[in-house]
């Protein structure tokens, strides 16, 4: 019993040090005050981050979109992985240790797409280069998951709805982490959970809709993918921290899904922040999410 007390102190700690740690390294640097290129620069740092073991790394292309081709052992099926970044920062640099790790526990090679950033190419180039690559992947994967977070989220939404108009074969699965799928910013939480995220402000979310969007309106499906139409969507498993500002999103994300008959599971990790997976390595809650993602695309 004791041991037990001493491993939740220990884990609480860890959890205390990695919030503090991602409020002064990530919220300061997540701030329309900053340059999206200085953003870039930083939060590709990631790719310094040490690999899981049993990864092959390929770059590929798939119909012209630049894609980091993950490929654990064993492998069956495939993910579709778009990245998130606020649409205007991320890359497969900053993601590839997490996607590894998602590939890995699901035992499915991961796709991660270069798609084209705002401002500089605002929607809808990200959904076109995600149609383009999933189209591309459909000549050599039958089984294809959608996997995304935060902003690449959304994009897997919007790609998803996107599919379900046309006679393609349809993603066996759609995987949500934290997902920003409302660009407009009117959930509850926005405001509500403003003080204790210790990762996200809402003037950056809005600073980028706002590059992302260019001249289209917020609302528009393919933008906020929360308002399109969601019938006839795969089975979707979404996860989202309890102390973030987009907790809002993926409940009515939930919500709407499960009035459109979609099979959805909503998964709140209490205590939690945005895109908490990225500390695999490291926590214990993100661990456990991980391997949820993993036994989800294992079904």
């Amino acid at each position: 019993m004791a041991r037990s007390f001493f491993e939740a102190d220990i884990m609480s700690i860890a959890q205390s040090v990695m919030r503090r740690l991602v409020t002064v390294t990530v919220k300061s640097q997540l701030n329309p005050r900053v340059s999206v290129e200085t953003q870039r620069k930083r939060l590709d740092l990631l790719r310094f981050t040490p690999m899981p073991r049993g990864i092959k790394e390929t770059e590929i292309e798939l119909d012209g979109v630049t894609t980091r081709k993950l490929s654990p052992t064993p492998c069956h099926g495939a993910i579709l992985y778009l990245h998130g970044g606020a649409y205007c920062t991320g890359s497969p640099d900053s993601h590839r240790e997490m996607v590894a790790r998602i590939a890995r526990n699901a035992e499915r090679e991961a796709y991660v797409i270069d798609y084209r950033l705002a401002p500089e190419s605002p929607y809808p180039a990200a959904v076109d280069d995600a149609m383009k690559a999933y189209i591309a992947l459909l000549s050599e994967h039958q089984d294809i998951a959608l996997v995304g977070d935060s902003a690449g989220g959304g994009l897997a939404m919007a790609l998803a709805e996107e599919i379900a108009r046309t006679e393609y074969a349809q993603p066996s699965a759609m995987v949500l982490m934290s997902p920003w799928a409302d660009l407009t910013c009117s959930g509850v939480t926005i405001e509500s959970n403003k003080s204790i995220d210790p990762m996200l402000h809402p003037a950056w979310l809005t600073s980028s809709a706002e590059m992302y969007a260019a001249d289209v309106p917020l609302d528009t499906p393919g933008i906020s993918p929360l308002f399109g139409n969601h019938a006839n969507l795969p089975r979707t498993l979404i996860q989202v921290g309890s102390d973030e500002i987009l907790l809002s999103d993926s409940q009515r994300i939930a919500e709407a899904f499960r009035v459109a008959g979609v099979d959805t599971e909503l998964q709140v990790f209490e205590g939690m922040w945005h895109v908490f997976q990225f500390h695999a390595a490291l926590l214990k809650p993100s661990r456990k999410a991980v391997y949820k993602i993993g036994e989800f695309l294992k079904g």
